[in-house]
């Protein structure tokens, strides 16, 4: 009887079940925007000499970014939860590494000035211009915010099960961001003062917010491709070819003797100084990096058939020699570029290299608005004046080439993922979550970023006819920006008129994310405009 009473009591007994409070779910990203605050104000308190630089806070970002993204991509492969919570932890302390860099460079530019744009002509403080000294003037500044809103938008949405892998791919790109804006150089630049106003930090801020969670959009599409089924060798056949593409595009890269050279944009500097001087059109030949750059984009185009021929018309045969290709290309790509900086360090008197083909673009560019006024003969005279007393003392610098430098890194870094994706396929898609929980996700973060870059547009017309007299000129980036909310634009309508959804619906997410990435780079570089200053 007592028994009977006991297991009686068990059964009634009310389960008390804990549950966790949603708002511990969002620390990893809360958390860091608390300790940048904390560390903005010691900067103020301790001064600039006292304290660290935000050149050493985003190679703090940088590392912690890395390691995050291996922490993410091993746990695909061996799944451990504590291995999960350490990978978010370190992105989270990339966040706060990468914010904190991005406001103390906001105090040291007012420091340049001494906060003079606090005061107007009539000695009135307005503390509404404090504004003004947000950095946000180059591309390294917006690469900065970009790279920390992608991350602050990771860590909003991997707290769901169904988004606890994307680390593996957004913190990776994430990585690509700052390796980039480490090439470009922290340097201030004076911004025009037609563009200084406070619609410049809300539509930038804007910008940066609405491209990070266009990266986590892209990054979930690529997770759901993969599990919906789309092989391995389908992505590397794109990567492939959008490698060989870039390669063609930067074919300047191409030294004198054709492929199998690399020449190198002498930007700066003389030996013992640290300013950069933009000797734009004189490009210099780095000994031994072509042929293993040239061997890599063979291979890769090797790649390309053998996985066509895999793909359209199932050759086994095929598909082994393309991934062995892809291997190979990996290991020369990794030489070729490890080479690359191993010469910018340590090769000296690079100017003595120049081409004579390049003499007279030299004294042009020595020559400045007068080059037309003198003679072929005069140009080249000065120009090799100019190289004989300064030649021996040049050397290269990573800041010379920014964008070629993170090419080739995204090129190593997209060949090693298409490696990845193909090793142990089955085991990696059941560690994956279900694809409608993917594609749902795909469709509240392109809402976002839809919402982030229509503000993008209207907040730039504003600006833009307060700087410029007009709301619209069809400038490149203006373009670019608005082709990027059409992309996205069209995945909404698709869906929600169409019922589109799944893989077509994700390739429109990859399509907005690229257009995006041209955008906010591909402008800058390749096509002039009235954005150039950036």
């Amino acid at each position: 009887m007592s028994e009977a009473l006991k297991s009686l009591n068990v059964s009634v007994a009310p389960q008390l079940e804990f549950k966790r409070p949603a708002v511990l779910n969002y620390l990893p990203a809360l958390l860091p925007l608390i300790g940048a605050a904390i560390m903005v104000a010691a900067r103020i308190q301790m001064g600039q000499a006292n304290f660290i630089s935000d050149g050493a806070l985003i190679t703090l970002a940088l590392l912690c970014y890395i390691t995050s993204a291996s922490l993410h991509l091993t746990n695909l492969y061996a799944p451990i939860k504590s291995l999960h919570t350490l990978g978010i932890w370190t992105a989270s302390l990339g966040f706060f590494f990468s914010l904190s860099s991005w406001l103390v460079r906001w105090v040291t530019a007012g420091d340049r000035e001494n906060w003079v744009r606090l005061i107007d002509l009539e000695g009135v403080r307005h503390s509404w211009w404090i504004f003004s000294y947000i950095p946000f003037a180059n591309l390294y500044d917006l690469s900065i915010a970009f790279a920390f809103g992608a991350a602050f938008a990771t860590l909003l949405v991997e707290h769901r099960p169904s988004a606890r892998v994307i680390g593996g791919v957004s913190l990776t790109l994430i990585s690509l961001i700052l390796i980039l804006a480490i090439f470009i150089g922290n340097d201030f630049i004076n911004l025009p003062p037609i563009l200084d106003s406070y619609w410049r930090p809300i539509h930038v801020g804007v910008a940066s917010i609405s491209y990070g969670v266009a990266l986590v959009s892209f990054a979930i599409a690529v997770i759901y491709l993969l599990k919906d089924g789309v092989k391995p060798e389908s992505m590397g056949i794109f990567v492939a070819l959008s490698v060989l593409a870039g390669f063609v595009l930067l074919s300047n890269s191409f030294g004198p003797s054709g492929m199998f050279s690399f020449s190198y944009k002498l930007n700066p500097v003389l030996a013992g100084e640290r300013g950069v001087m933009a000797i734009k059109p004189l490009r210099v030949e780095v000994p031994g990096v072509g042929p293993w750059l040239a061997i890599s984009m063979l291979l890769l185009a090797v790649v390309a058939v053998c996985f066509l021929l895999y793909v359209f018309r199932n050759n086994e045969k095929a598909r082994r020699y393309g991934h062995l290709a892809l291997r190979v290309s990996l290991l020369t790509q990794a030489i070729g570029i490890a080479w690359l900086f191993y010469q910018i360090k340590t090769l000296r008197g690079v100017g003595v290299k120049v081409d004579a083909s390049q003499y007279r673009a030299v004294g042009e560019w020595m020559a400045g608005d007068q080059a037309s006024q003198l003679q072929v003969s005069q140009l080249v005279q000065a120009a090799q004046n100019w190289l004989a007393q300064n030649g021996s003392s040049m050397i290269f610098h990573v800041q010379s080439n920014p964008v070629e430098l993170a090419s080739l890194i995204t090129a190593l870094v997209a060949t090693l993922f298409i490696v990845l994706f193909s090793f142990r396929t089955e085991r990696l898609l059941a560690s994956l979550p279900a694809k409608e929980k993917l594609d749902n996700l795909i469709y509240k973060c392109v809402g976002v970023a839809f919402a982030g870059l229509a503000i993008l547009l209207v907040t730039g017309a504003v600006w833009a006819n307060e700087s410029w007299g007009r709301y619209w000129a069809w400038d490149p980036k203006e373009t670019g920006a608005l082709v990027a909310w059409l992309a996205y634009a069209g995945y909404l309508h698709t869906r929600i008129a169409h019922g589109w959804s799944g893989r077509r619906s994700a390739y429109f997410a990859l399509l907005g994310f690229l257009l995006v990435i041209f955008t906010y780079l591909g402008v800058s570089y390749l096509l002039p405009g009235l954005h150039s200053y950036a």
